[in-house]
């Protein structure tokens, strides 16, 4: 006979089936505590289990009848404690009367079998909907003469209970989408990290399965990722580009972020890119470097956001790139006849130091002539006009030619002055 225990609706119908064993096994282990099995390739049976003889579980379905299945088709069975097996054995052989089920539903809540003595008592109430005792063990109450149970009476008043709580239904919703909304990062940030793991080891599929990834769940794995790779940037560079995948504003606004701090050059291309290939987000992408562009002090973020703009071939950005060819920037410097050499930059960094003693500080302005806002600035230009110029770091001359070609009435004021 074969091996293969048949589909649980042939054994249900067949309770009395036997199935051979065929060839040695291995020892059947104990599960004469079992309350159920699950068949391989056959469902769940639930009943009472035994050892039928080495190699063959015996199950005694709730249902009636008898079955013999041999136990390498048995995928897991469940352990019942000792309380459970005595109320299945003499719960059914109990009278359907409201004395007897008082009588067993009390012996199964002594034992802390509440979801058998609940069984129990709502017999109870169908045979007797007035029964106090029943209906208080089930928690219901009596409002207008009517018992109603504990979740109908919340409904009357707008509430459910939720997380061990009674809240509005609205707060309710609210806390469920949280939940599920944790479920999903979660379950996103297993799958994340599996695919960057096997990418690492050169799977090729999984990093192009990650550069595909558009669920916004995965953006905040893709984010604590990237900030553990400091040391390699062709990580980065990938996880950037799944972050561009995903496209969302809050991806998109840590493209930006990325494009102006990371020290390497391929990994904040990458990040422009993503956001290029976003076109409806591209022009508050573009406001958000001029922005930068404008009000910072520090040389690397001015180039940095000049060189997205370039990128990004942004004509509305040539008047702030224009401002910014040449920028001013104060540093302190420590003087004296005994110490020199010395200087301390804005966040209060010593940069260079000559043994000495005493000394006095004071501010140096230094002027930047920022060569890749000036090649931002003739790609630009190259991009978005006839006849490409480049008027190098002559501010007045880029300004004219600005109002010449674009009848502009209005300049910024100049960064350097």
């Amino acid at each position: 006979m074969n091996k293969r225990a048949l589909p649980l609706l042939a054994l249900c119908a067949a309770p009395a089936l036997a199935l051979a064993t065929g060839g040695a096994l291995g020892q059947t282990p104990d599960a004469s505590q079992s309350g159920g099995a699950t068949i391989l390739r056959g469902g769940a049976v639930r009943g009472a289990v035994k050892n039928a003889g080495p190699g063959l579980y015996e199950i005694e379905p709730t249902l009636g009848g008898r079955i013999v299945v041999s136990s390498d088709e048995v995928k897991q069975t469940t352990t019942l404690r000792k309380e459970q097996i005595e109320y299945r054995n003499f719960a059914p052989l109990q009278p359907d009367t409201v004395e007897a089920r008082l009588k067993v539903a009390k012996w199964a809540s002594e034992r802390k079998l509440s979801a058998q003595a609940d069984e129990q008592y709502r017999r109870v109430v169908e045979l007797d909907p007035d029964n106090e005792e029943a209906r208080k063990a089930l928690n219901h109450v009596k409002e207008n003469g009517v018992w109603v149970s504990k979740k109908e009476q919340m409904e009357r008043r707008g509430l459910e209970r939720y997380g061990g709580r009674d809240v509005s239904k609205q707060e309710a919703d609210l806390l469920r989408a949280r939940d599920a909304e944790k479920k999903e990062v979660a379950r996103w940030r297993k799958e994340t990290e599996a695919l960057y793991r096997a990418a690492k080891n050169d799977d090729q599929s999984a990093a192009d399965r990650l550069r595909r990834v558009k669920n916004p769940y995965a953006l905040a794995t893709l984010v604590k990722l990237y900030q553990g790779e400091k040391n390699d940037a062709e990580g980065r560079v990938l996880l950037v580009q799944a972050m561009g995948s995903i496209g969302t504003p809050a991806a998109l606004g840590r493209l930006g972020t990325i494009a102006l701090k990371d020290e390497d050059l391929d990994v904040r291309s990458a990040a422009i890119r993503g956001i290029d290939r976003k076109k409806l987000a591209r022009d508050e992408a573009i406001e958000f470097f001029r922005r930068n562009l404008r009000e910072s002090g520090d040389i690397a973020t001015i180039n940095r956001a000049a060189y997205a703009l370039g990128e990004l071939k942004a004509e509305q950005a040539i008047p702030d790139l224009v401002n910014s060819l040449i920028t001013s920037h104060k540093r302190q410097v420590v003087v004296g006849s005994q110490q020199t050499g010395m200087t301390v930059d804005s966040s209060g960094g010593v940069s260079g130091f000559s043994p000495g003693g005493g000394g006095k500080t004071k501010t140096v302005v230094d002027r930047s002539m920022n060569e890749t806002v000036r090649n931002a600035l003739v790609a630009i230009v190259a991009a978005n006009y006839q006849t490409p110029v480049d008027f190098g770091y002559d501010v007045e001359a880029w300004i004219a030619w600005k109002r010449s070609v674009d009848q502009l009435g209005a300049f910024y004021p100049r960064r350097d002055r």
